[in-house]
């Protein structure tokens, strides 16, 4: 079969079809690894992002299930193998690893592993996969830490395969460097197998269609997302849009500030004016994890329908001032830089309010974690993250949508899987009342969450946990009212200032409790405009109380 090979030769319905076909070896890979790694954080709480890349390390397709921020970050790594391994270095069965915040996503804890594919002798496209791993040593409380190296492990960009062949000076290092090695390194053999499926599929579909290589498709699937990124941005009125927050910090409320300007059918947005990079604690956020957090929010709201490639990046640039929150340098602590990043949507959506007031969404009571880490009698460790989402933002037309880990894709993780993992019995988790935001339309409603120590269980087990929401709550949109802030208990009391600080909570008798109440959405639009019926609703299903 003789295929297309120039981009006037693509009809549509052929066009639709690979590109689908695309996104389907990417889905197949997403699927490899949630199957074969073995941590909750990937296996449960699905951390983890896919996506099939060009020759040239560009963006082509992703996994409809990956992480979205990882998705700018994957080609920005392949882009970096290329300067340190040029292609005529490379050959089939290599596979490269990194975790550099600088150029991978942002914290230690995500390790990239990039694989070329190879079709008659030359690479013909890359897979990559960027997971959360459930180790990478360091201190286990993310709060405390003072630089990035009491975080972790730093992977360069190295070779974990060498034509085929494991590195094993590579694997002995993370195996030593690590807590619970087997799993940190089944779920990098996960990420090594599901790149490895990508390149059989992809070397596969190439034979189908008779094709040499992706560059005639890649050059037209990524011009197609970023034709239509552009028209959505030619829509919006030239101008200059600005929008500052502030944030918890850890303890000392910290500002972000974004100035959005549209020109033609670009879109730049300048961080200038953001706090400086703090000296601990993790908060601070690499250049290239705040450019992944620019680009997922303003692609929802410019071109939701399009699937993300590199042309979808192309009009949309971002800028912090180096030495900023927003821009850190080397080697500022970086693992909790969720805590910044994750508010960078709420900023843009503020400054674009005024200009796509139907689009935008009042805010979140974001993601939260809690990290069950010990030693059982037998001396083997459980290690396992439990993920629990806020409630979402409403927005014009429509209540909140769920407890989803937006802006992450993350999942919420069973309670049976954490109480399978780890010595401790979950006693409540449920929605929590009165913590959806009013509004003509309300925020949908957070969490709240109970655990003890599993009844028999005699040695103390640690908790270690990183409250976001403590000071600042979910902002309301257009007269919405704003969510509750997050609140956490040790046996009915309030933690304190210092307990929080050291983020970590001990269960050391059988009796002992951990409490945790998630803050639900925003609302917007003005509370008496809303429908009389779905304020009765609201006050049957019991979670809106008649005083509230």
């Amino acid at each position: 079969m003789t295929g297309p090979e120039t981009r006037q030769d693509f009809d549509p319905i052929s066009l639709e079809i690979m590109w689908s076909r695309l996104i389907g070896i990417a889905d197949e890979m997403w699927t490899t690894v949630l199957r074969t790694a073995v941590s909750t954080i990937i296996g449960a709480a699905q951390d983890f992002g896919c996506e099939i890349l060009d020759a040239n390390g560009s963006s082509l397709s992703h996994s409809n299930r990956s992480m979205p921020v990882f998705n700018l970050v994957m080609p920005n790594v392949a882009r970096e193998v290329l300067k340190k391994y040029p292609k005529e270095t490379m050959q089939p069965g290599d596979v490269y690893i990194t975790n550099d915040p600088w150029i991978c996503a942002g914290h230690l804890d995500d390790i990239a592993t990039v694989t070329p594919v190879f079709r008659n002798g030359s690479i013909v496209a890359f897979t990559v996969v960027v997971a959360h791993t459930s180790s990478i040593g360091g201190s286990l409380s993310s709060r405390t830490v003072r630089d990035l190296y009491e975080e972790g492990l730093q992977i360069p960009i190295l070779k974990l395969y060498d034509a085929g062949e494991p590195n094993e000076d590579v694997f002995a290092f993370i195996r030593e460097n690590v807590r619970t090695p087997e799993m940190v390194l089944t779920d990098v053999e996960a990420q090594v197998t599901a790149n490895e499926l990508g390149n059989r599929r992809i070397t596969a579909f190439l034979d189908e269609y008779g094709m040499s290589d992706l560059s005639a498709l890649a050059e037209t699937v990524q011009a197609y997302s970023e034709r239509a990124i552009r028209n959505a941005i030619s829509d919006l009125p030239d101008g200059v849009y600005e929008n500052e927050v502030q944030i918890d910090g850890l303890g000392d409320p910290l500002t972000l500030r974004c100035r959005v300007e549209i020109s033609g059918s670009d879109l730049t947005v300048d961080y200038t004016g953001s706090d400086p990079q703090q000296p601990r604690g993790g908060i601070n956020s690499t250049l290239i994890y705040t450019q992944a957090h620019t680009v997922y929010p303003l692609k929802c709201l410019l071109s939701p329908d399009v699937p993300a490639n590199e042309g979808a990046f192309r009009p949309i640039s971002a800028t912090a001032p180096e030495g900023s929150i927003l821009n850190c340098r080397k080697p500022a602590s970086v693992g909790s830089r969720t805590r910044t990043g994750w508010h960078i949507h709420s900023l843009l959506f503020g400054a674009l309010e005024p200009i796509m007031p139907d689009r935008v969404q009042a805010g979140n009571g974001l993601m939260n974690s809690v990290h069950v880490y010990g030693q059982e009698p037998d001396g083997d460790f459980y290690n396992a993250h439990f993920f629990l989402a806020g409630g979402r933002g409403a927005s014009k037309g429509r209540d909140g949508i769920g407890r989803n880990c937006f802006p992450s894709s993350a999942r919420n993780v069973p309670v049976e899987v954490l109480e399978l993992r780890t010595p401790v019995l979950v006693r409540n988790r449920s929605l929590r009342p009165d913590s959806a935001g009013d509004g003509q339309w309300r925020g949908s409603f957070g969490h709240q969450f109970e655990v003890s120590r599993l009844p028999g269980f005699e040695e103390p087990v640690s908790l270690f946990f990183d409250p976001d929401r403590l000071q600042f709550p979910p902002r309301g949109l257009s007269g919405g009212e704003d969510g509750p802030v997050s609140a956490l208990y040790r046996n009915g009391t309030h933690l304190t200032a210092d307990e929080i600080a050291a983020g970590q909570v001990m269960l050391d008798d059988p009796d002992a409790r951990f409490e945790w109440h998630i803050p639900g959405g925003a609302g917007y639009g003005d509370p008496a405009k809303r429908d009389p019926d779905e304020r009765a609703r609201d006050e049957r299903s019991g979670l809106v109380s008649v005083e509230k």
